[in-house]
């Protein structure tokens, strides 16, 4: 029989042996239940710094000092 093409043929191929796998055959002692812990709820997570808004922003504040710059010096002349 060749061997499995890919790994799904290799899962199915593990998955239909005969013995089955040691791990899952093998009993694991009980253990006693651990106390309930208090959920935490998740820590948020801090986004990454994106360069596009910044620049953007940037040229915002930019073109807004050189509007108040030009109607300040239309005014005064």
């Amino acid at each position: 029989m060749p061997g499995p093409t890919n790994l799904t043929d290799r899962i199915a191929q593990l998955r239909e042996r005969k013995g089955g796998s040691p791990i899952l055959r093998s009993q694991l002692p009980a253990e006693p239940p651990s106390p309930v812990r208090a959920k935490r709820p998740p820590a948020e997570r801090k986004m990454a710094t994106d360069y596009f808004v910044v620049f953007s922003y940037g040229l915002l504040v930019v073109a807004l000092c050189a509007q108040l710059a030009l109607l300040l010096w239309l005014d005064i002349s």
